[in-house]
């Protein structure tokens, strides 16, 4: 039998390097958990350190110090991937030109995983992923897989969030609770694949980077610029794609897998690393091209 390759992109900022440890020790661990014999994985790791991001003659901890931390990651990623690759890279702007260079280092991928480094999963997260794959990609070439959420910023985002914690606080995913019922996997029910369905239509709602499945088919279909680069809305164009083209896409959701994402404890990093902050810096270009790309391929 043939194994269903899956890569894993991670491209964490340098001040989420302690982040990007704890994932690649909770991707290790979930590695337990998988049937080795049904799947090719790949890891792929990029630490942008290149000087469009950061200053690295006013910063105190120099591009050494996070090249050695990255090597000493070693043991979290040997003995479970196939393939892998943790790199820094002086050149990329941004998530967008880092995804397109990534994904095409690739053949014969049958879907992307990319995960930010602030997320939190559980120990059985990685394995359900796998297996929904198989069953979406079953179903039809173009689809998108995520987890359930808890409480998010405002109801627009109830849809993902899991039943457990619908009447929780909007900012209860900034408490310890939070994090603790999400890696020990305490809330109830079955673990189920299912539709995102919203009064009867097709529904699309997720986070780019919240441990979100994307098939390869359905990249290559949207087919993003070379030319982009820096950041943008990577979420917001593949959503853009999906709502315009609902009879090519799905997005599936696993019913009672929660994440959920860790993100205000890396200001401790602020004081030394002088970081230019340009993730605004070329939106409105990628936003235009983006714009562009879709009228002329598509039509909207």
């Amino acid at each position: 039998m043939k194994k269903s390759k899956v890569l894993i992109q991670i491209f964490p900022m340098l001040k989420e390097i302690d982040y990007l440890e704890r994932t690649l020790l909770l991707l290790k661990q979930s590695s337990l958990f998988i049937d080795r014999e049904k799947y090719h994985l790949i890891l792929d790791v990029t630490l942008p350190t290149s000087d469009y991001l950061v200053d690295w003659e006013k910063s105190v901890l120099k591009k050494d110090y996070f090249v050695n931390r990255l090597k000493n990651f070693e043991k979290y990623y040997l003995g479970w991937c196939d393939e892998y690759s943790l790199t820094t890279d002086d050149n990329v702007k941004g998530l967008l030109d880092w995804f397109s260079n990534t994904i095409n280092k690739y053949s014969d991928l049958d879907a992307t995983i990319i995960i930010e480094p602030d997320v939190v999963f559980g120990p059985y997260t990685l394995g359900l992923y796998l297996e929904s794959n198989l069953q979406a990609k079953n179903i039809s070439p173009n689809y998108i897989i995520t987890a359930e959420y808890i409480k998010m910023w405002d109801t627009s985002w109830d849809i993902m969030v899991n039943s457990t914690y619908l009447n929780e606080p909007f900012n209860f995913r900034n408490t310890n609770d939070a994090i603790i019922d999400t890696y020990h996997l305490k809330n109830n029910g079955e673990i189920n694949l299912k539709p995102l369905i919203n009064n009867n239509q097709k529904y699309f709602k997720f986070g780019g980077g919240w441990f979100t499945l994307y098939s390869k088919h359905l990249i290559d279909t949207i087919d993003f610029p070379k030319e982009l680069e820096g950041y943008g809305g990577f979420d917001n164009y593949v959503m853009n794609f999906c709502y315009n083209r609902p009879d090519l896409v799905t997005q599936y959701k696993i019913e009672n897998l929660v994440i959920t994402d860790k993100h205000n404890h890396t200001e401790h990093y602020d004081d030394y690393i002088y970081s230019l902050n340009q993730k605004q810096d070329l939106y409105e270009k990628n936003n235009e091209i983006m714009f562009k790309h879709f009228k002329s391929k598509f039509g909207f």
